[in-house]
This record gives C-alpha cells, structure tokens and sequence, in this order.
C-alpha cells in the first residue's frame, strides 16, 4: 500500500514538473504573428494609472479593466503578489478612476484576491471577479460590498488530478460543473445570467442562472470549432452572443446565448487574442497578448483591434514597448460609450487610455 502511494506521488510530481512549464503561457499551441502594426491615427494614447511614484510602488501585474454605466473606469490588478500568487493581496487591488475627470475616485480590494484575474461590470453596475487561485467568481456591489460568491471549495487533490488530466485526458478528478479551475473571466447578460470562461486547468464556457444554477456548458480540448485550449476572454452582444478570446488556439470563436458555435476568426492579423469587448457600437475590441508568455516563438505582436461583427477588421495598432501607446501583454480591453478603449498591461503594470480623436 505504502509503496503504491509512493508509485502515485512520484506520477504527480512528474506530471507536475512537466506540465507547470506552461501553467501560464501553455503548451505548443497556434500562433499566427500579425504583420507589424503601427500607432493609429484614430487614437491618442495616455497613462492612466499608475501617475505618481507612489502608486507606482504598489502597481502589480494589470489584470482586468471594465467600464461602468456612469463611465467611470475600473481597474484590476495584482500588487505585490503576482499570476498564481497564494497570499491575500495586501494593497487594493481594485482602482476605480472617474470617467470625466480621470483621476483616481476609490480604491479596494484589500486582503481579498490571491491571484485575481477577470474583472466584469454588469449592466447594475455590479463588479465581478475571478480568482484563479482561490477559484471562485465573486460578485461586489460598485463600492467593494461582497455580494456572492460563486463555485465550489477546490478539493486539495484538484491541482495535480487536473495537470494529470490534461496530459492524459481519461483521468478521473471528481471534479463537478460547479467547481472552478483557474476561471479567467466573466460576463453577465442583461437577465443576471452569467457565462464563465473556465480556461487554465479546465477548457469550457459555462453558463449559470442568476442564482448561480448551472445552465449549461461547453467543455473539450482541442482546436476544432467549439473546442477550447485556454479560454481566457468573453464578452457578449446585445443579441447574447458570446465571443470567446480561445487563446492558445489564436483565435475568436462565437457562439449563440445557448452556446451553439457560431463562428471563428483566426487570420493572421489577429494575433494571439488575450482580451475581448464588445462594444455599445457593435464592434469587437481584441487585445491581443503575443507570445512573450510562451516558451518559444519570440515576442510576437502586441496589439489592439478593432473587428466588426463579421470579423473584418476595421483598426489595429500598437508595438511591443514602455512607451505611452506601446505595449506589453495587452491582458485585458475595455470601451466606454465614446469608443475611448482601456488597455489593461500586464508586464508594463499599467492601465492605458486609447482616447478617440
């Protein structure tokens, strides 16, 4: 008996040290790099946060960034943890800045998240986030006031159950449809419904009931249409279509409120999706990530778009840098009722405005 748990703990460390590699970028996967982009002639870049030196000292890796429907701009990001951290984030890691004035209006969030990552706001104006550590998508009014918390405690033997099972995918875990792994990123429908992309360890779209009822989900590896391999961004349409930043497969892929598959955009211009919004206007904002995260292939593009609902392309720019209007890992997108875009840079620890000329 002691010698088969000895057998079993040696497979879990192995699969563990062979899998960890690519717990944040991924494994050999798709990627188109898109041609060199330049700065747009539609948009006038500018910082938003962090402005001073001591906002800078707190500023951790951008995460999310969402709008409110008073305009206000919020803003995700990790502080002194980073991606995977396992303690509480000790600063605010919730920076809400006023949509006319672009200063900053509150903060909170402190020795809440331990790796926060999606960031929501739903059409009451309620804030959602995920966690990809503590694995869970919970609900806050504008101030910071938990509302609900949703997805089950995360068993302690999940971890290596689920690295085991995404490198052979029979093994059994207990896992159930109401259990979170790594969840990415959320939106909310106009009925309180809500669909998760449930993207590091797991390899769905899930849709719950405004209660938290499980509704239905989309839930295989792959790169076939309605296949995930990491999905890491959704928005929705005022039709409930959902689009999903499927992001080790480079592409967009659209589906039905139902989840019946839709459509898939992967040109090459697109890049590698990390973020996706779709915006009052109808348009489709993609931030694309690149490839600095993956452990080979280069820096790749790093980029904003702007697609209709075709997926033609309408606008892309932006280039790998520090400066005002570059960009490193562009994690997240936003737009306000204007078509300003907010960027959410996650090596550049920062939040840019993209202001509409």
């Amino acid at each position: 008996m002691r010698k088969s748990l000895y057998i079993l703990i040696g497979i879990i460390v192995l699969l563990g040290a062979l899998t960890a590699w690519f717990s944040r970028g991924g494994s050999d996967t798709v990627y188109k790099e898109a041609p060199v982009s330049r700065q747009s002639a539609a948009y006038e870049p500018e910082v938003l946060w962090p402005k001073n030196d001591e906002d800078k000292k707190i500023a951790g890796e951008a995460s999310g960034v969402a709008v409110s429907s008073k305009g206000d701009i919020y803003y995700l990001h990790r502080g002194s943890s980073e991606y995977g951290g396992e303690s509480l984030i000790k600063e605010p890691a919730l920076i809400v800045i006023d949509g006319d004035t672009k200063k900053v209006k509150d903060r909170w969030g402190k020795n809440i998240f331990a790796s926060p990552h999606g960031l929501e706001i739903d059409h009451e104006d309620n804030v959602w986030i995920t966690d990809i550590i503590q694995n869970k998508v919970y609900k806050f009014t504008a101030d910071g006031r938990l509302q609900a918390t949703f997805g089950d405690d995360y068993p302690f033997y999940m971890e290596p159950a689920l690295r085991i099972r995404n490198v052979l995918h029979n093994f059994p875990t207990g896992i159930t449809k109401y259990t979170f792994a790594r969840p990415t990123d959320v939106t909310v429908m106009n009925d309180s419904s809500f669909v998760v992309s449930d993207g590091y360890r797991n390899r769905r779209i899930v849709k719950f009931g405004a209660d938290g009822q499980f509704l239905w989900e989309k839930n295989n590896l792959g790169d076939r249409p309605g296949e995930f391999n990491l999905p890491h961004g959704i928005s929705h349409d005022q039709k409930g279509n959902l689009y999903v930043a499927d992001r080790n497969n480079a592409r967009i892929q659209v589906f039905s409120q139902d989840g019946e598959f839709l459509n898939e955009w992967g040109q090459q211009e697109l890049g590698r999706p990390f973020g996706v919004e779709v915006g009052d206007n109808g348009n489709v904002y993609i931030a694309d990530g690149g490839n600095a995260l993956y452990p080979k292939g280069g820096i790749g593009s790093h980029q904003i778009l702007v697609v209709d609902q075709s997926g033609k392309i309408i606008d892309r720019f932006g280039r790998w840098g520090s400066k005002d209007g570059e960009l490193k890992i562009p994690h997240d997108i936003a737009v306000n009722q204007e078509g300003d875009i907010f960027v959410a840079e996650l090596e550049n620890h920062r939040l840019q405005m993209y202001k509409e000329k």
